[in-house]
């Protein structure tokens, strides 16, 4: 059903060209699924002035990077980082995407499945692979918190959830040679 959605995102924030740290954590767990899945673990970079931050992820882990770096990524915009996700999720297919629960990525998010028409689970405070479904085991606190919930995403990909920051820790990996894409997402100002 899914045969065309393969490799695990991890999205890794910048602003003003300065990656936030949760990112990083969830290449660790990004990591676990995608070598579960059997597939490659892409960090997405999207900033301006942001290759060192390419260089960071993959000293965390990425197998591959995906790099749009242009002025009109400077400062988050709903618009525009929405544009570019969406423009990147479909050229590529991702099976899943992790975003971090930051005020930006609890925006951009929800604008990005909305746009795709797939679920999103938000603030998960762990994630696993279903073993017998094959879909990505997103935990998050429910009812106050009192319980826990589990909630997959098994009719739509990419599977994505907004992930919060401190849950997991930034694992440095030895080095490796990785490949890093550059792409050029332009939107229109009738867009913005």
């Amino acid at each position: 059903m899914f045969e065309n959605n393969k490799n695990i995102w991890v999205y890794i924030e910048t602003e003003e060209g300065k990656p936030k740290a949760v990112g990083f954590e969830l290449l660790s767990p990004g990591r676990d699924i995608a070598d579960k899945r059997g597939c490659s673990l892409v960090a997405v970079v999207i900033g301006n002035g942001v290759e060192e931050t390419a260089k960071q992820a993959i000293a965390y882990g990425a197998d591959q990077v995906l790099l749009l770096d242009a002025p009109e990524y400077n400062i988050y915009n709903t618009d525009v980082f929405g544009e570019a996700m969406v423009g990147l999720i479909e050229k590529y297919q991702p099976e899943g995407i992790l975003i971090g629960a930051t005020n930006n990525g609890r925006d951009l998010g929800p604008c990005v499945s909305c746009r795709i028409k797939t679920g999103l689970t938000a603030d998960c405070t762990a994630i696993d692979l279903d073993g017998e479904s094959g879909n990505i085991a997103w935990t998050r606190p429910a009812f106050g918190g009192n319980l826990m919930a589990v909630i997959m995403c098994p009719n739509t990909r990419p599977q994505i959830g907004t992930v919060r920051p401190g849950v997991f820790k930034k694992t440095p990996v030895e080095g490796k040679e990785v490949e890093v894409i550059t792409e050029e997402v332009t939107v229109p100002a009738e867009k913005i």
